[in-house]
């Protein structure tokens, strides 16, 4: 496997694609990731810039906009970032799309895994999707019988939570889910990171319909979170306070999901990125900059007692972390880079929900959907 990243910080949209382009045109790459800002004014002159750089069609081209993009040789808030990939024929890769889902989040995502299984089992998936749904139930089509683990995250904006971008091929696509599967010697690590520090005690969730939670340990549940952290959440705080769903059947699969203030339908309720089924436990949790960074080392320094040889990285970390670190969230990619010099190709972006199993029992959990983490997909062969 080989593999190249690059970036351009480049405004006009047709000459940033252009260079990017040009620039993996050497690898001759089967599959190109591509990650930029929201900023750009025609995404459609990005993706016909970058096909005419490259100088051939036949590539199978995916990504997404995000809070910015992050690549080996720099984090930017403005620009774009591609990550190009070449077994050499050695893997198989497929695209499945599927669009509405905004009112049919699992029903679309299961739709593009059966796409992706109908004819062999993929040994890998890559799935990005619109953030404008219920990502928990995005999580639901990810069955436990799954044959193969998908990662992941949902495209973003500037934090505004205003409108997002998928890339498929020359298509620019909203309200959409975008997969791609690897068939084939794929050589992957994933490492989660979501060291968050819990606060209080656990509480019920007894009321929730769709992203947003009504009552938990019998108390309204803004006031369930004021009674374990002693103050109430403010729009400050997105990204800051989140709860952490327990299951009690299985300890290690720590989920977390990020509190909104904005998705709140009233004072007394608590909106989050991906809803919570009544019956589960939660417990209130706050991101501390030290606690982050330091599982992210973790995460890298383990990545040199791998059994291969990475030559890619993909990164997707969530926009509440890129807020509370500050410039801090360099290290997020500098820290793989230390780990293993060389000619490590990384890129990914700042997401609006993380997607990915954890590890356990010597393999991974089914795939999960996760705030304030920070995923890390390492590639080789």
């Amino acid at each position: 496997m080989r593999a190249q990243s690059l970036h351009t910080l480049l405004s006009d949209p047709y000459r940033a694609g252009l260079a990017l382009g040009e620039g993996l045109a050497p690898l001759a790459p089967e599959v190109v990731l591509l990650f930029c800002s929201i900023h750009f004014s025609d995404f459609h002159e990005l993706l016909a810039g970058f096909y005419a750089g490259l100088g051939h069609d036949e590539v199978v081209l995916l990504g997404n906009t995000g809070d910015g993009f992050y690549e080996s040789g720099h984090t930017g808030d403005y620009g774009a970032a591609a990550l190009g990939l070449n077994s050499d024929g050695a893997v198989r890769w497929r695209l499945a799309v599927g669009h509405g889902v905004g009112s049919d989040p699992e029903g679309t995502t299961r739709a593009c895994l059966a796409e992706l299984q109908a004819e062999e089992t993929p040994t890998l998936a890559y799935l990005l999707s619109d953030f404008r749904t219920d990502a928990s139930r995005l999580e639901a089509a990810f069955d436990e019988d799954l044959a193969f683990p998908v990662v992941g995250g949902f495209a973003a904006d500037a934090n505004q939570m205003e409108q997002c971008f998928l890339f498929a091929g020359k298509r620019v696509l909203r309200d959409a889910v975008v997969t791609l599967a690897a068939y084939g010697p794929l050589r992957y690590d994933i490492g989660v990171g979501n060291a968050l520090t819990v606060l209080g005690n656990s509480g019920m969730v007894e009321s929730a319909a769709g992203t947003e939670l009504y009552q938990i340990d019998g108390l309204a549940a803004m006031d369930f979170i004021e009674r374990e952290t002693g103050k109430p959440v403010l729009q400050s705080d997105r990204g800051v306070v989140a709860l952490t769903v327990i299951d009690p059947h299985r300890p290690s699969r720590r989920r977390l999901r990020a509190i909104v203030p904005d998705f709140s339908s009233s004072h007394s309720t608590v909106g989050l990125y991906g809803g919570i089924e009544t019956g589960r436990s939660v417990q209130v949790c706050l991101a501390d900059p030290e606690a982050l960074l330091g599982e992210v080392r973790r995460l890298a320094e383990q990545a040199t007692t791998l059994d291969f040889r990475p030559v890619a990285a993909l990164i997707v970390s969530c926009i509440g972390r890129k807020a509370i670190l500050d410039s801090g969230i360099a290290e997020e990619v500098a820290a793989i880079t230390r780990a293993l010099p060389g000619s490590l190709a990384v890129a990914g972006f700042p997401s609006f929900g993380e997607i990915g199993p954890l590890k356990e029992d010597g393999g991974y959990s089914r795939t999960l959907f996760h705030n304030m983490t920070y995923v890390l997909l390492l590639i080789g062969s």
